[in-house]
Order: structure tokens, then sequence, then C-alpha cells
């Protein structure tokens, strides 16, 4: 969804309908669609890969991720996901890029200036990830300066984010390109649902004695990491 608030420019162009006005080359120009696009994801766990799943009805030109742990073979060629040994080697083919990886010691901070400067002038960045794996003000100075032609997602670092949080207001140099929202994706009433349910098969496992838990209700079992991406840190 913020993929698409971003390339289709619809906040610019909601914001001109609300002011009353219609000047649909002034917004237009700022228009892409996602077919022949290059999107990334940095980490291809649980979210990762639904993401690119669901990329791939829109046709892309290719999907690509980073991650240490590889997709199955069957998995990559049922989704047409191509795996890329280094993050930056990722960051310069792609027109978007989405974050998808947990938060660590290894992570926090990862996209600063730097990293930034590697990206294709003019991509866009989805972070619904952490707001702490991005460097709030290098990732605003990208997108003031046209480095980046948006940034979007719905965590912050610090969370709330306070008034003077640079990502509430900046934008690209056409007045665009911002599509953050609050912490908000994780909480919709679907989700809730599917939290307490979570919760509830827990719970009964637990006092059942069986102990069968569903993998997508874990982050920790028996002392350890559930999921292998929790515990990489090289």
């Amino acid at each position: 969804m913020t993929i698409l608030v971003l390339v289709r420019n619809f906040v610019p162009a909601h914001e001109q309908v609300a002011r009353g006005d219609w000047d649909v080359a002034a917004v237009a120009k700022q228009e892409y669609d996602l077919e022949n696009k290059v999107v990334g994801t940095v980490a291809v766990g649980r979210i990762g890969e639904r993401v690119l799943r669901r990329l791939k009805a829109f046709d892309c030109k290719e999907l690509l991720y980073y991650d240490y742990q590889p997709l199955s073979p069957a998995a990559e060629k049922e989704i047409g996901a191509r795996r890329v040994d280094s993050l930056e080697e990722m960051l310069a083919q792609c027109d978007i890029v989405t974050i998808n990886c947990p938060l660590h010691e290894k992570t926090k901070g990862l996209f600063n200036k730097e990293l930034i400067s590697k990206m294709k002038k003019g991509s866009y960045l989805i972070n619904t990830a952490r707001g702490a794996i991005v460097v709030k003000e290098d990732v605003a100075a990208a997108l003031e300066s046209g480095h980046l032609a948006g940034y979007g997602g719905d965590v912050w670092f610090p969370q709330p984010a306070p008034k003077d949080h640079p990502l509430r207001t900046a934008k690209n140099p056409f007045g665009g390109g911002n599509a953050m929202v609050p912490h908000m994706s994780g909480t919709s009433l679907d989700a809730q649902k599917r939290y307490a349910d979570g919760t509830k098969a827990i719970l009964t496992s637990y006092f059942s004695g069986k102990h069968d838990y569903r993998p997508e209700d874990l982050i920790v079992h028996k002392g350890d990491y559930a999921t292998k991406a929790y515990g990489q840190r090289k």
C-alpha cells in the first residue's frame, strides 16, 4: 500500500483536489507505474516474502532480496525473485527498496547517509520494520535533496514521534514524497483478531501440555529465537 501511495504520487494529488484545484500535469509528472520497476526487500523472512509475493502481480521488471538466508529454490522460482549477495549491490539496482528486517545492534542506523548514497537517485524507500533502522535526519536530507523521491511507512524513532520529528514534514523538491503515518499497520481490526486468535492458540497449547505452537505465533521458543532472522547478527 505504501509503495503504491508513493509511486502513484497519491498524497500531492489528494491535497490538490482538497484545495479545490485541478492540475493533472502537476501531479502526473511525478507519477509512475510499478510495472517494469526493480523492487528489492532488505530481508525475506515471513513479511519480506509476502511482500515479494504480492508484488508479483504488478509485473515488476525484477524482484530482488538481500538476506543471509535464501529462499528455497522452489519459492524463488514461484515468486520470480533473485537473491543479491551484497546490500549495496541490491540498492544500486532498485527503483524501490522496502525494509523488512528486524531491529538489532547490527541493523540500528543501517540506513544512514553513506548507505542511502548507494541507492539510485530518485528511488523510493519504504520502512514498515522499525524506525531506528534508519537515521531520520539522513533520510529527511536525502528526500529534501531529491536523492530519494519518496519515503514512507508507519514506524518512527522515537515513538510516539515528537512534533519536530523531521520525517513528519520532509518532502522532495516537488512537494511530495512523504507517506508517513502513525504506527497503525498492525492495529487494524482484522490484525487485532489475528493477535487474539494467536494468543488463544498459544495458551491452549501450553495448558493442554501439547506445546504444538504455530511457528508464526512465536519469536522466542525454548530459550532461543524461533526464527533464524531474529538471531542473525553478522
